[in-house]
């Protein structure tokens, strides 16, 4: 009976635990502010740029040939 009692006080220490440490993970996550959103912006801009650009380029350079005969 005992042991079933050691079982629910160290169960009830881990949820604790877990809660505090889900506590500072939102903390620290908040912390970190617009950096991420800023990174994705950045690499949807260059994919715009590198990849959407050129091919946007061709076509256009196509349909002005093609408009041109």
């Amino acid at each position: 009976m005992s042991e079933q009692i050691d079982v629910t006080q160290e169960l009830e220490k881990l949820q604790q635990r877990v809660e505090h440490l889900e506590e500072r993970v939102e903390k620290a996550e908040s912390k970190q502010g617009p950096l991420p959103s800023l990174w994705e912006a950045i690499r949807s801009i260059l994919i715009g740029l590198f990849i959407v650009g050129p091919a946007a380029a061709i076509i256009f350079g196509v349909l002005a040939a093609l408009s041109g005969k």
